[in-house]
């Protein structure tokens, strides 16, 4: 039996071979610019080089974190040791020479302040309480004086308790696989979203993918111990507050009131959701103490909250500290200083 195409049925088989011989489409490319690429693009700017003269014309080298823009970092205080003055360059190569103004061996941070003109950038602390276990962080520091060496790894475990080799106990630390190694001490562990969650302090010694930070609401505890508004401006806001986490990304986290003095602010109720003070945006405890850096004692500002699904203003009336806290160094908005500048060491081999 014979089978006749028709004139149609012969193109359309045609172009079928044709088809089937014609080139692979090309394949899109992936996007390189993924959250890790821009979470490091956005931290670097707050992370600093801190370089002591040790014997022997080698210089110890570390990481700090930039926590507030008026010149404030946080790094380890095995960093600093007893040093009352260290040598620290900006991520734009400035360097400066930083003060050491607290430091706390059972927590193993020290509190650092620099003068400059220049604008810093900020990295505040972020939650901790919703941490998880497989989650992926970044860590950001300068290992044997490579500067500005990224890794990336997991939340490992939660809560460990390791014993530094100086015999000082630390606690409630964020164990992590991700590559940390002498230089990134100090340094911040940030989340997948860019957020610092921890400071990184230790490695275990003879072990791979075993390192530790020191999680971000001890950073916070110390930061508003020693730059309380008590302490920075001689003033007290009242306030009893407690943190809320809302979700996993944006702005996530609130400042709700638990209790307050009567006499600071009559115009509160528990439970109020702090969202502003004195024009300040509040996300955590140690953001309602730097917004009164610069008010003195019966200041009134104004507080921003949130009563239910409603946005009102009161006025916060700021009473006199206990006086028993020494004033720690800060600089009035828009007072010139003059820069300091640290001697540039070389990195450490």
């Amino acid at each position: 039996m014979r089978i006749w195409l028709t004139r149609s049925a012969a193109f359309l088989v045609a172009a079928l071979i044709l088809v089937g011989h014609a080139a692979p489409q090309e394949k899109k490319p992936y996007p390189r610019s993924n959250p890790i690429v821009q979470a490091v693009k956005n931290a670097r700017p707050s992370i600093v080089t801190i370089k002591i003269p040790r014997a022997g014309n080698r210089d110890t080298v570390a990481t700090g974190v930039i926590i507030d823009e008026r010149g404030y970092v946080v790094t380890n205080r095995h960093v600093v040791g007893a040093a009352n003055c260290v040598n620290l360059t900006l991520a734009d190569g400035t360097p400066l020479t930083a003060e050491v103004i607290a430091a706390e061996a059972d927590k193993d941070l020290a509190i650092l302040h620099v003068k400059t003109r220049k604008k810093l950038v900020a990295l505040s602390p972020a939650p901790v309480d919703d941490l998880m276990v497989g989650e992926t962080v970044i860590a950001i520091g300068h290992p044997f004086g490579y500067t500005n060496t990224v890794s990336t790894g997991i939340i490992s475990a939660l809560r460990r308790d390791i014993t530094m080799p100086t015999g000082v106990a630390l606690t409630g630390l964020i164990q992590t696989d991700a590559s940390i190694n002498p230089g990134n001490s100090g340094g911040p562990l940030l989340n997948i979203n860019g957020e610092l969650i921890g400071i990184n302090v230790a490695l275990r010694e003879g072990a791979q993918g075993i390192a530790f930070a020191i999680n971000a609401g001890t950073v916070k505890t110390l930061l508003k111990k020693h730059l309380s508004a008590s302490r920075m401006a001689g003033v007290s806001h009242g306030l009893s507050l407690k943190e809320k986490t809302l979700a996993e990304s944006g702005p996530r986290q609130r400042v709700v009131v638990a209790d307050f003095s009567a006499a600071a602010c009559a115009g509160l109720k528990r439970g109020d959701e702090v969202i502003t003070i004195a024009g300040r945006a509040i996300s955590n405890g140690f953001d309602v103490e730097r917004a009164l850096w610069h008010t003195r004692p019966g200041q009134k500002v104004n507080m921003k909250v949130v009563r239910g699904n409603q946005e009102m203003t009161v006025l916060l009336t700021l009473l006199p500290g206990d006086g028993t806290d020494e004033i720690a160094h800060t600089l009035p908005e828009g007072q010139p200083v003059r820069e300091q500048h640290g001697t540039p060491a070389g990195n450490r081999e």
